[in-house]
């Protein structure tokens, strides 16, 4: 997904989009003023559940709070409520998912007319904080430009914020730090006049210095109590709107945390347990939304994996409703499923093989047969689909290029199966093809293996993609390795990856130009790091999985 300015050209009407939006109502009224802003574009921000989520539960505060909300390329118009600019609200809150959007979280930020560096703010300047799945994953490349980050799900965290928030600055924050799930950074303390903790005082010299350092320690875990949500709460889209990349869809959140442990996947191994939504609390959901829309998206890790969604999907189904779903794991997907997206009219499906050799997959996690898939894929075309889309993931740890290549003949057997079922109906679909690159994140197993050479990455990925190429009907989207590689510097580096992100906004948004400046001043490859534990030859994992 590309990560550019917007041009003034390319900016929305805000009065346009907010005309369009329809759905139940959305309350908020009361003092505080909260901007909760998606780093990215309204499309974008608005087909996140998780950013509707938030939406509803300042609105919804006891407290009395009004949530406007801000996109990049609709901060020129001010919020898409009332044109408010950012620098009015009490609060900007983001909500932020991908490790990219960090440059531009920085040009929001600046929006406000706020120093870019908490350290340099004063007690008149609204709290700067950070949540979502960003904040989990990595937070240090960001750590020098917020006041606090919320670790936890917005459902525990968000009323203690806005309970706490409306104090003055130093007040709030001396709260907020003493309260379970909140971290407030050292430059928030520091530019407040607080006591900064003995564990915390080597970022103060880090802060001042070049941040070349060593990344700072991170916060203790949340008690589990504030991780783990109240799932009888309201977990659906707030806004109904066309103008987004589920247009007018109902999102309905199923659970939360995933029951799989993939080991290229951040969620299965650092997220709170899996836990699901009651049926009964889903199906008030639709009820509500059903008055606005008829179709429907159901959002988790693993939908299949909730132990009612065959009740949920015949419950759709009887009410000729079009059902989508976020994610379709082979191993968990049933004909209930797949007959609901089917008679919601789908013709195109989306599975993650991840790998077309099997030896790599075990490697991934995932613990599913050619066999199994080839059997899903049958059911796919059987039940009327024409398109399928297929995730794929090239630069494995200890994979080689003959299992990158296996990618190109498991495609082939897919279309042969699409063939069969296309013939006799004289209308032949696609297969669309993803191929991602590896990128390394925290807290996994695949960061304990040696990586491969960025430059054998590269040439593999090519190998595959003209493989690919060959194959009739079939529509290849490639990774760039520069992108990989800028997301390895913000999900991997530490505090002084904050270089890396003021360079990427300073050179307008130019990857390439910030890796080559990456890799002059630091002499690594952030495609390359690991855990610091000993790691695992690439050779000796072969030997140990080969069937």
């Amino acid at each position: 997904m590309s990560r550019k300015r917007h041009t003034p050209e390319a900016t929305p009407d805000r009065r346009k989009l907010l005309a369009a939006e329809y759905g139940p109502p959305l309350g908020g009224s009361g003092p505080l003023r909260v901007a909760l802003v998606y780093p990215h574009t309204y499309h974008v921000g608005m087909s996140s559940l998780g950013f509707q989520i938030a939406l509803r539960l300042i609105n919804d505060w006891p407290g009395g709070a009004r949530a406007e909300r801000f996109f990049t390329d609709t901060i020129a118009g001010g919020s898409i409520e009332s044109g408010s600019p950012l620098a009015d609200f009490d609060i900007i809150a983001f909500s932020a998912t991908y490790e990219m959007d960090a440059p531009l979280v920085l040009d929001l930020i600046a929006a406000a007319g706020l120093p870019l560096e908490a350290r340099h703010r004063g007690p008149d300047h609204p709290l700067v904080v950070m949540g979502g799945v960003l904040v989990s994953v990595n937070r240090l490349p960001l750590y020098p430009f917020f006041d606090l980050f919320a670790h936890g799900e917005a459902e525990r965290l968000l009323h203690p914020l806005l309970e706490l928030a409306g104090r003055p600055r130093p007040e709030a924050l001396t709260a907020l730090a003493e309260t379970p799930g909140f971290e407030v950074t050292v430059g928030a303390r520091a530019a407040a006049g607080l006591p900064i903790p003995d564990e915390l005082d080597p970022l103060v010299d880090l802060l001042d210095r070049d941040l070349s350092g060593e990344p700072p320690p991170r916060p203790p875990a949340p008690p589990r109590a504030i991780l783990e949500t109240l799932l009888d709460t309201p977990l659906a889209s707030a806004i109904l709107t066309p103008n987004t990349e589920f247009a007018d869809m109902g999102l309905i959140d199923l659970a939360r945390g995933c029951p799989h442990h993939c080991t290229f996947c951040w969620i299965g191994h650092n997220a709170p347990a899996y836990r699901t939504r009651p049926m009964e609390s889903i199906m008030e959901e639709i009820d509500r939304l059903a008055r606005h829309t008829r179709k429907f998206g159901l959002v988790a890790s693993a939908v299949g994996a909730h132990p009612d969604i065959d009740t949920i999907c015949e419950h759709l189904m009887a009410r000729n409703f079009k059902v989508s779903y976020s994610s379709l794991r082979v191993e968990e997907v049933t004909q209930t499923m797949l007959r609901a997206l089917a008679m919601g009219g789908g013709k195109s499906v989306t599975i993650a093989p991840e790998a077309g050799a099997q030896r790599v997959r075990r490697l991934l996690g995932k613990r599913i047969s050619d066999e199994q898939i080839f059997a899903v894929t049958e059911e796919i075309f059987g039940l009327g689909a024409e398109n399928l889309k297929l995730y794929f993931i090239i630069g494995i740890p200890s994979e080689t290029d003959d299992e990158a290549l296996q990618i190109a003949a498991f495609t082939e057997k897919i279309r042969a199966i699409q063939l069969k079922w296309a013939r006799p109906r004289g209308r032949m679909g696609h297969i669309g093809i993803n191929l991602g690159v590896f990128v390394p994140k925290p807290n996994l197993p695949l960061a304990h293996i040696e990586p491969v050479d960025p430059a054998i990455v590269r040439r593999r990925l090519g190998k595959v993609v003209r493989a690919l190429e060959r194959i009739p009907n079939t529509r290849v989207a490639a990774a760039s390795p520069e992108l990989a590689r800028a997301q390895a510097v913000l999900s991997m580096g530490g505090v002084e990856a904050s270089h890396y992100v003021l360079a990427v906004r300073r050179l307008g948004m130019d990857w390439r130009a910030a890796n080559r400046q990456w890799l002059r001043e630091r002499g690594e490859d952030p495609l390359v790091r690991y855990d610091r534990s000993p790691r695992l030859r690439a050779d000796a994992l072969r030997t140990r999985t080969n069937p």
